[in-house]
């Protein structure tokens, strides 16, 4: 995962750095991190119960979703969010792909540490600042 303010500070450090000129660099919180983990921090973030499942199950985010813009819509308006279309705010078929890797995807913050980069943040800690960012803002409940 990859905190924006992380990458921000990122992007800032590489282009004032001069031994960072030309390099290409991989960017990250730097901590570990597991989608079954984000699920039960989500689940806590939200108020909803955590139920234990297989991560190996195969599930189409995007298939189940395809019909739920009136559900939105309704939550949307229960709650006086801003009015968002769930399109706009979501990409279920970028979901499916990332959650159906057949790898274990990780990314090395070495190089970057190396050339003096510093930043980091805790994933976990990060997802709850921007759900509460995004509340404030009324995008989501």
């Amino acid at each position: 995962m990859t905190d924006a303010r992380v990458l921000a500070e990122q992007h800032i450090w590489a282009a004032v750095t001069d031994t960072a000129k030309n390099q290409a660099f991989n960017c990250s919180n730097g901590d570990v991190f597991t989608w079954k983990s984000l699920w039960k921090v989500l689940c806590e973030v939200f108020d909803v119960e955590f139920v234990d499942f297989d991560e190996n199950e195969s599930f189409d985010w995007a298939e189940m979703m395809k019909d739920k813009g009136k559900v939105w819509d309704e939550i949307v308006k229960k709650y006086g969010l801003f009015k968002t279309n769930m399109e706009d705010i979501a990409c279920f078929d970028a979901t499916n792909m990332v959650l159906h890797l057949k790898l274990q995807h990780v990314c090395s913050m070495n190089k970057s540490r190396e050339f003096g980069f510093s930043g980091f943040a805790d994933t976990f800690k990060s997802i709850r600042m921007w759900v509460g960012r995004l509340r404030d803002m009324k995008i989501i409940p």
